[in-house]
Parts: C-alpha cells; sequence; structure tokens
C-alpha cells in the first residue's frame, strides 16, 4: 500500500515536470538523410531542418524546398514578407532531383537558404520572448 502511494506520488510529481517545462526546449528535426517519394514516384533523399517552432526541407544538394499539402509534392521554395513577418511558400515548381542545380552554383538557393535560417533564428527569439513573458506573468501573479 505504501509503495502504491509513494509509486504514484512520484509518477504525479514527474508529470508536473514535464507539463510546466515541456514548452521551454524546441526539439530539432532529425539529422539523417530520408528518402522522399514524390505523388508521381519519383524519389529523391532530403533533410528536415529547423525545430518545431519553424522548419524545412532540404534537398541533398542543399536547395531550400516546400511540402505542398495540398498537391503531396515538394515543390522549390521561396520567401514571402506577409504583415513584415518572414514565411516560406512554395514557387509552385515540382521538384525534380535529376534537374536541381549544386547549391554552389545557385545563388537564389544559396540566399534562400541563409534567409531561411535568419527566419529559423528569429522565430526562436520570438519563442523564447513569449515564454519569458509568460513566466514574468506567472511571477507577478504569485506575488499579488
Amino acid at each position: 500500500m505504501l509503495k502504491t502511494k509513494i509509486i504514484k506520488n512520484f509518477l504525479i510529481i514527474l508529470s508536473l515536470c514535464y507539463v510546466g517545462y515541456g514548452n521551454i526546449f524546441a526539439v530539432p528535426a532529425l539529422p539523417v538523410l530520408l528518402e522522399i517519394t514524390q505523388p508521381n514516384g519519383a524519389k529523391f533523399k532530403a533533410y528536415h531542418r529547423g525545430d518545431e517552432y519553424f522548419s524545412w526541407w532540404e534537398s541533398q544538394k542543399g536547395t531550400v524546398l516546400f511540402r505542398n499539402l495540398e498537391s503531396g509534392y515538394f515543390e522549390y521554395a521561396k520567401i514571402k514578407f506577409v504583415e513584415n513577418n518572414a514565411k516560406l511558400v512554395s514557387t509552385g515548381k515540382i521538384f525534380i532531383a535529376e534537374n536541381e542545380i549544386s547549391i554552389s552554383r545557385a545563388r537564389v538557393s544559396k540566399m534562400t537558404k541563409f534567409n531561411v535560417g535568419k527566419i529559423w533564428r528569429k522565430k526562436r527569439e520570438d519563442a523564447r520572448k513569449r515564454l519569458q513573458e509568460i513566466l514574468e506573468k506567472k511571477k507577478q501573479s504569485k506575488n499579488q
């Protein structure tokens, strides 16, 4: 009986720890090369980059891709600014691995990849600021 109470209390405390601190850290995407199959049967390899705040796909050669959920295809990505917020969107051109230009020769891909990294860092910083604000509000409400 006593063992059951101890185990039960331990699990409750452990659960509360996860609930309270689960949102603090972003988990990075799996850093392995994954094989992707397009709806037309074409296959290529790509990396999933980023974390839960912002993520994107990169081909094996480093081209930034956008997964169009409506069509199911991976397409070339571009950056669009909506209300001073940078957002990754599709160009509408389906990615074909055989036609991909090496990133060392594609200036646009380099710029897109550089800017995606900047967007990712900004999203993480914004998430940290929101979390700090929430923690400050909780601290103030406890002090009152």
